[in-house]
């Protein structure tokens, strides 16, 4: 039956549809993702850009999880002579789940629940169902691959929305779970990350759990920390509101392209470094710059306890 359907795509592909599932599935990939999600918590809303980062963050763990226990072949792996596959470059780890299914499902599912306007539930909604079949029609993914990981990405977000919107106004409670949080994921990256330096475990299996791993554990740190200190308002008007997102948009560009110049010999251990610093950026460095520059304001509530953390 999987094949079947496979096969279907397969035979109405044209150069049209190419280029829509092309774009359609852009929209499921990190950087496009990262983008709208550090517009949103510098720019507009904290609290929405906390609870998306934080149901994103579990909803790619779980899937890369099961990438790295299961891992399944691609159908494009498996029936090369009967499947052609586009955007290949994109088709990294496993098959099973689907990681851009998972991560549009979590992500646009949140945006849906977080924004009144119609458009945006309306696009948002689309993006879901259309994300996870352009990856079948790219030929990337099995038709299971997408169900699961679409189902990943809604359920979490659908359980974890409200709770998370209620967990961003307790400020001790978010110390109290996200700096541990981000510590393990932290020594979990960099095991890793060593691990596929000595070429000890599986490449496919464990690359992009590693690099997931790295971003998100300095990104749940600094949102503790800044949260609980600082703690940023985002920029009011329109003109600091572009200035916000072009300058730290630009840093993370910059820290993102560096990947192309660094040794293959210590691709891991760089890699490693350089997700950690984008997730640092993200949350900590970039809204310390932001306010250095008086382009945002901040609240400040320093506890007793957490000037002994810093």
């Amino acid at each position: 039956m999987q094949l079947e359907i496979m096969l279907f795509f397969q035979r109405i592909g044209n150069p049209v549809l190419s280029f829509i599932a092309n774009l359609l599935s852009a929209f499921g990939e990190e950087n496009l993702m990262i983008l709208i999600l550090i517009t949103i918590y510098w720019c507009f809303d904290k609290k929405k850009g906390f609870s998306i980062f934080s149901s994103l963050m579990l909803s790619l763990a779980c899937m890369q999880t099961l990438k790295a226990i299961i891992k399944a072949p691609r159908p494009f792996q498996v029936h090369p002579e009967l499947i052609t596959a586009d955007r290949i470059e994109t088709a990294t780890g496993y098959s099973f789940p689907s990681g851009h299914s998972t991560g549009a499902a979590s992500f646009y599912s949140s945006i849906a629940l977080l924004y009144r306007k119609r458009w945006i539930k309306a696009f948002a909604i689309l993006l879901v169902i259309l994300v996870p079949l352009s990856r079948l029609y790219l030929g990337v993914h099995w038709p299971l691959d997408v169900l699961c990981g679409t189902i990943i990405g809604l359920g979490i977000s659908l359980f974890l929305t409200a709770p998370l919107l209620n967990l961003f106004d307790d400020k001790r409670k978010i110390r109290m779970i996200y700096l541990p949080l981000g510590v393990l994921m932290l020594i979990a990256a960099l095991l890793l990350a060593i691990l596929l330096h000595l070429e000890m475990i599986d490449e496919v299996a464990f690359s992009d759990l590693m690099k997931l791993l790295a971003v998100f554990s300095t990104a749940s740190i600094g949102a503790a920390v800044e949260l609980t200190t600082t703690d940023f308002v985002p920029a009011k008007k329109g003109k600091e509101k572009i200035l916000c997102f072009l300058i730290g948009a630009v840093l993370i560009a910059l820290v993102q392209a560096s990947g192309a110049l660094i040794p293959e010999n210590i691709y891991y251990l760089w890699a490693f470094i350089r997700y950690t610093f984008i997730g640092a950026l993200a949350t900590l460095l970039v809204p310390r710059l932001l306010l250095k520059l008086n382009l945002v304001k901040e609240r400040r509530y320093y506890t007793d306890m957490f000037r002994d953390v810093i």
